[in-house]
């Protein structure tokens, strides 16, 4: 399969919202690292993110859409090497673990292909 850049931002949005299913059914908002959030305060943040996000994948008159989507797509990347960093530590299931590996394939899946093209 041939991962370019539409191709790969549509798959690693619908792991994304996936990964805020899990993230919110888990309880990410009071176990994460950083910060205790309210529910409300995540689920809001959730909302916004992934409402951005896809208006930036599915409107192709988006200014700085190229970059924007590759922004994302190191953004999913970096998301998914903290979960299973955060997991290192703790040593037991973190909300968002079962999901954020999905997004370092993709992301692999991609650079990959993209270095055939240098």
């Amino acid at each position: 399969m041939k991962m370019n850049i539409e191709i790969t931002v549509i798959l690693m949005l619908f792991v994304q919202i996936l990964h805020s299913i899990e993230e919110l059914t888990m309880g990410f908002h009071k176990k994460w690292y950083l910060m205790k959030l309210s529910f409300k305060t995540f689920l809001i943040f959730e909302i916004i993110h992934n409402a951005f996000w896809s208006y930036v994948v599915l409107n192709k008159e988006v200014a700085f859409r190229k970059e924007l989507l590759l922004f994302f797509i190191a953004l999913m990347f970096a998301n998914g090497v903290q979960h299973l960093v955060w997991f290192g530590f703790k040593k037991k299931y973190v909300p968002g673990l079962l999901t954020s590996p999905i997004h370092i394939m993709l992301f692999l899946l991609f650079y990959f292909q993209f270095l055939k093209f240098i």
